[in-house]
This record gives structure tokens, C-alpha cells and sequence, in this order.
């Protein structure tokens, strides 16, 4: 990994790219970071640009509603110590790191890239002393961006813990910055085994030669792989966009995942669809293609109930949904959602 590799504000955007008059808007406080290799698959001429939406700041992100949170799926209800999220009995987040390899618009952590502290001993304590944890789940920011001693001391100590079977790596690195799949890295996986690799990936042109190899390199190490999907406004609410990338993933030996409706993070109003429309493009996927290409779409309710399937919600009122998440408890979700876009013809330029 290279400071080179990755430009760090819109002046290095502009000289990199080199255009003068480069149209964008002015920087803000949850700053720009892109790699390089990700510029490069954007189409710059258009403002349009799904990748490009992704990865650019917008003067909409300023836009906060009322109703938009900082910790949208209520990770700090569920955080008994510092870099651990114990949600679910059987697993828990293990928050190594707030660092990633590009800073998306929509991200729901944003609020905690002001920190990179890890407080790895008393996380590797908790992971200890709680015997009915089966999985950990090396989050972040993003795991894959550890540097190669850091991420292998983690994998040793969990493989010490008898109780912990499987590990599990969340990571937008090969769709967004496949040259980190190296060598040496591969042979930390290799060790991680069984492990499961979740890789977060958004648009059919993320899916490049690159990603293809860096899919290759990681399949070779025994990992399984699965797909994480953000469904957003004008990036891939469109059944074409989302049928071929779920075709191509699976093609490649990724398996979809999830579909995650966006969660309620400050700023990203924009890129909010309705529930009702999430449903739809479901059942004409449904229509289209074979069930190892269907993810599972889901909301992350607010207020850390987690993750509970769409199609398990009953309506009961306009905007309002019923539904009982992972512990039984009936819980109403608000669908809120800015109208003057919610029946948008979207293209997303596939």
C-alpha cells in the first residue's frame, strides 16, 4: 500500500486527473480519499457517473435531515468494550481499524473516521472470555487495509481462542483497490481457515479484470466468498444494473449476500429509495434469475435491532412498517425517503 496509490483532496484530484476546471464542489468534513485505480474506471465527462457518484463529495450531503443518524444501526448499544460489536449471541464485529481504501459518500460509519485508535487487548479479552461466540467479524473501516504484521498477529490470536470456528473479513478492497491482494496477504488468508470473505461491491463496472484476479487469488486460498450491496438512487435501482451484477458475481464464484437498503446516516438522503420500490425491483429479479443469484434484501433497523429480510415487513400505515427482529420484538420502521425522486426513471448508465 502507497501514499501514490490514492489521491487525498480535490486539489490532488485535479492535478492527477489534470484538469483545470474540474467540476465538482468543495470539500467537507468527511473528506475525499479514492484510489487511483478507481479514478480510472470513472467516466469524468459525465457528471452522472455512478462510480463517480459514489466517490465525490456533494454539496448534498450537507442536506442532514432530522431524522438521519450518526450511528445509524446502533452499533454503540452493542459496543461492551471498545472495538467490539456483540449484536447476535454467536458472533460479534472485532473493529480493528477505521481506515479504508476510499471514503464512499453513503458510508454509515463515517462518524468514526476521526478515530483509528485499536484497542486490541481488551478486545481479544472480551472475545475470550465470552465462550458462546462461534464467529468473529474483522470489520472497520476495513480490514483488508492492516498492514500485513498487524492483520497476521489478529488471525494468531483468534486461532488460539478454541471456541472462535470461522472468521470472517468485511471489504470493499477488491472491487475498489484490487492490488492489495498480494502474496503475502493471501498466505495471512491461507491461515485464517475456514474463513468467509464478504466483499462490498455496488455496480456491474466494479467488476473489472482486476477484481476478477484479485477474486481468482482469494478463491485459491479456501476462503468463501460472498457479495454485500448498497441499494441507492441513481447508482443501481435499475433491474439491469442489478441483474448483471449479480449474474457476474456469480459467474466469478462470488455468491450475493445481502442487498442492504440504505441506512438512515447523515447526508445520504440522496441516494434513498423507498421500501416499496427496493420490493419491486426484488420480485422482477426474482422473475429474471436463478436463486444462487438472488441476495437477501434487508434494513438494518435504527436503534441496533439489526438486520431483518424486506419481505418479512408488513405495511401498516403509510410510510410505516411492522416487522420483529433477530430477538422477537416487534419493532416499526419509518420509510423515509425524499418523494420529489421516488419516481425517477433511473438509468444508472450500466
Amino acid at each position: 500500500m502507497k501514499r501514490d496509490d490514492f489521491v487525498f483532496s480535490l486539489q490532488e484530484l485535479r492535478e492527477y486527473l489534470q484538469l483545470k476546471n474540474l467540476d465538482v464542489e468543495d470539500d467537507n468534513n468527511f473528506s475525499l480519499l479514492i484510489p487511483k485505480y478507481y479514478i480510472n474506471l470513472i467516466n469524468w465527462k459525465n457528471k452522472h457517473d455512478p462510480l463517480r457518484k459514489m466517490v465525490m463529495i456533494s454539496n448534498l450531503e450537507k442536506q442532514v435531515k432530522d431524522y438521519e443518524l450518526t450511528d445509524p444501526i446502533g452499533d454503540k448499544k452493542h459496543a461492551p468494550v471498545s472495538g467490539i460489536v456483540h449484536r447476535h449471541k454467536d458472533r460479534c464485529l472485532l473493529m480493528l481499524t477505521s481506515s479504508c481504501a476510499v471514503h464512499c459518500r453513503f458510508c454509515f460509519r463515517r462518524s468514526m473516521l476521526a478515530s483509528n485508535k485499536v484497542h486490541l487487548k481488551q478486545s481479544m479479552q472480551y472475545i475470550t472470555d465470552h465462550s458462546e461466540l462461534w464467529e468473529v467479524i474483522l470489520s472497520g473501516g476495513d480490514p483488508f487495509m492492516l498492514t500485513d504484521s498487524f492483520l497476521q498477529t489478529v488471525i494468531r490470536r483468534l486461532k488460539k481462542i478454541k471456541h472462535i470456528k470461522t472468521i470472517r473479513f468485511h471489504t470493499r478492497v477488491p472491487a475498489v483497490y484490487p492490488q492489495r491482494i498480494t502474496e503475502s496477504f493471501l498466505r495471512i488468508i491461507r491461515k485464517s481457515h475456514p474463513c468467509t470473505v464478504a466483499i462490498h461491491i455496488n455496480h456491474p463496472r466494479e467488476i473489472t479484470e482486476e477484481f476478477n484476479q484479485a477474486v481468482a487469488k482469494l478463491q485459491k486460498t479456501g476462503a468463501m466468498l460472498l457479495s454485500q450491496t448498497v441499494l441507492m438512487r441513481d447508482i443501481n435501482n435499475n433491474v439491469d444494473v442489478l441483474e448483471q451484477l449479480f449474474r457476474q458475481l456469480v459467474e466469478t464464484g462470488v455468491k450475493p449476500y445481502y442487498l442492504h437498503h440504505l441506512d438512515m446516516t447523515t447526508g445520504t438522503n440522496h441516494f434513498r429509495i423507498s421500501v416499496e420500490e427496493g420490493k419491486n425491483l426484488i420480485q422482477q429479479l426474482r422473475n429474471r434469475m436463478s436463486g444462487i443469484c438472488m441476495p437477501e434484501y434487508v434494513i438494518d433497523i435504527p436503534g441496533g435491532y439489526g438486520k431483518v429480510p424486506v419481505m418479512w415487513f408488513h405495511h401498516i400505515a403509510p410510510r410505516k412498517y411492522q416487522a420483529k427482529d433477530f430477538e422477537g420484538r416487534t419493532v416499526v420502521y419509518t420509510d423515509h425517503y425524499s418523494s420529489s425522486y421516488s419516481n425517477r426513471k433511473t438509468k444508472c448508465h450500466p
